[in-house]
């Protein structure tokens, strides 16, 4: 007997002798139990979006709001989504943050707006539009600044509030921060005049000088209600391109609880069938379970090699052969991360102890501040600074987090883009660059990221070319591919070495001196970008006799 059927027993069983004990409970306090259910449901739902709404007002950005938003989650115990109000595209959903099912969600909505509203002073007369552009431009100021501390892991506080306009604090961020943050939130002279444009349609029937004591005619609307609407109307519209934009709010509904009385009375009628079902569930089919809790508990611990025996051929045998595969999978991640820990270690520990001999051997003075060594000190910077963003770079390609902007893309003009960009290094190693392509001959993708994958493999090309030799760039369709050539006529790669070339940090030099070049990471996120682009690069070398690295890529339709 199977482990389903031997549940659908125990199953059936206490369900027949639940159902009269559950059916009373329902039906006597369903309605009072509904009742409040949907009271809390109003409560958390608010609770929730005056969260948001606050996060939205004080940091003047949605980023960073999945994290406010998980943690909410976690406090209700709600899946929380939200989206943009028109597109209705979906920027948050705790479901995918907590690995929870992705169902359809409808439950409790409500709309999510963290813009100010502009405050009109009371008795400013004549001067009200020049106020309103003035604080337009300072919203736009301060909430650039705030978006721009948040980015940078700083939570920006209001100060103070003006005319509804809030301005942020900024006593615990460090200067440079506060400088760089600062810099480039005044907005263009095209966009002021579309401001001043707008807030002069405002302009009052009765003149712009009217005053609120000014009576308006019998039977007419009051002028200064009426530009005071007008002017909200004009600071929202002018805000809106800076301002966060409105969110849809949905929050998932929970069922409600029965009180103690009845479930204790419910509880009492089904016991019985439940403990003896449960002692003979726990001899005969709980035993592969607590073999499994045990087994995970001590992965958690850290033992990776923990396994489980896999015993008979039901859903708990299988359940047991996903979990090893599970723990292999795992293993080989633990032990490709500690690898890359260590490969970085390696990478960033020369340039360091350059900088921190010569920075010693400069405070001991026994060196001298002269220019060569400032720039020796400067080439060890920007190693490290290559070799940073490099790591960057990857970790968002294999994380599936870089994006692209996929297009038809002409391979001869993507190919004569690549010579111009890397023709004066070319030149300076006295290498030629040629490109054959025809233009006809197109792929879907994004042309910029086609061009970073290419210019690797041409870097790599002239850097490994004798000099006066020539480097040449192809562009082919084949079928139903299109290939991407580069090739050299270098020193080539060894059979014993290919195999390794797109492994992270691996360079043939095995000295890893700095006139080899490069960071090691340039072909590994080639080979990243193509299999993004549903693509596949290889290679072909022989020692003395150059290399040729082939990228296929899916030939549009």
């Amino acid at each position: 007997m199977t482990f389903r059927v031997r549940v659908f027993v125990l199953v059936a069983l206490v369900a027949l002798v639940a159902t009269g004990a559950s059916t009373y409970v329902t039906l006597a306090f369903a309605k009072n139990e509904v009742a409040r259910s949907a009271e809390t449901q109003q409560r958390v739902m608010q609770q929730i979006a005056d969260e948001i709404t606050r996060y939205g007002q004080d940091h003047g950005t949605w980023e960073g709001v999945a994290v406010l938003a998980e943690r909410l989650a976690r406090q209700t115990g709600r899946r929380i989504r939200l989206d943009t109000q028109e597109a209705r595209e979906g920027i948050v959903d705790t479901a995918l943050l907590l690995d929870q099912p992705v169902e359809p969600l409808t439950d409790l909505t409500t709309l999510i707006d963290a813009r100010p509203r502009f405050e009109v002073p009371v008795w400013i007369t004549g001067k009200i539009d020049l106020v309103v552009l003035q604080s337009v431009e300072r919203y736009r100021q301060e909430v650039r600044f705030a978006a721009c501390l948040t980015r940078h892991g700083f939570a920006p506080k209001v100060l103070s509030v003006t005319e509804g306009v809030p301005s942020y604090s900024h006593s615990t961020v460090p200067d440079d921060v506060v400088l760089t943050c600062r810099q480039g939130t005044a907005s263009t002279a095209e966009s002021l005049r579309r401001d001043s444009a707008e807030v002069a349609q405002c302009e009052p029937v009765y003149g712009s000088t009217a005053t609120p004591s000014t009576p308006a005619p019998s039977g007419s609307a009051d002028p200064i209600r009426s530009e005071q609407a007008c002017l909200q109307e004009a600071f929202l519209s002018r805000i809106s391109t800076t301002a966060p934009e409105p969110l849809r709010l949905t929050v998932q509904a929970s069922g409600g609880t029965i009180s103690a009385t009845p479930i204790a009375l419910a509880v009492g009628a089904v016991t019985a069938p439940i403990l003896l079902g449960t002692l003979l569930l726990s001899r005969h089919v709980l035993r592969p379970i607590r073999g499994l809790t045990v087994a995970a508990r001590r992965f958690g611990e850290g033992a990776l090699d923990q396994r489980v025996t896999v015993a008979g051929g039901d859903e708990l045998a299988r359940l047991a052969v996903t979990f090893n595969h599970m723990a292999d999978s795992l293993q080989r991640s633990e032990e490709r991360q500690r690898r890359m820990i260590a490969d970085v270690a390696h990478e960033l520990r020369t340039p360091l102890a350059n900088l921190r001999a010569y920075l010693e051997a400069l405070e001991d003075g026994l060196v001298t501040a002269d220019a060569a060594l400032f720039r020796s000190l400067h080439e060890e910077t920007l190693l490290q600074q290559r070799i940073v963003d490099d790591l960057q770079t990857l970790a968002l390609a294999e994380a599936g987090a870089l994006r692209y902007h996929r297009t038809q893309v002409s391979l001869g003009d993507l190919l004569e883009s690549c010579r111009t960009a890397h023709q004066p290094s070319a030149s300076a190693a006295s290498v030629e660059l040629d490109v054959v392509a025809d233009p006809a001959v197109m792929a879907e993708g994004d042309p910029d990221r086609l061009r970073q994958a290419l210019g690797n493999l041409v870097t790599n090309a002239v850097r490994h070319s004798p000099a006066g030799s020539t480097v040449t760039l192809e562009a082919a369709r084949v079928g139903r591919e299109v290939l991407l050539k580069v090739v050299d006529r270098g020193s080539g790669i060894a059979d014993a070495d290919q195999g390794r070339v797109f492994d992270r940090f691996w360079r043939a030099d095995p000295a890893r001196r700095r006139s080899s070049g490069g960071s090691g990471l340039g072909l590994a996120i080639t080979r990243q970008i193509v299999l993004d682009h549903q693509g596949s690069i290889s290679l072909t070398s022989a020692t003395g006799a150059g290399t040729t690295f082939t990228i296929r890529l899916p030939a549009p339709r």
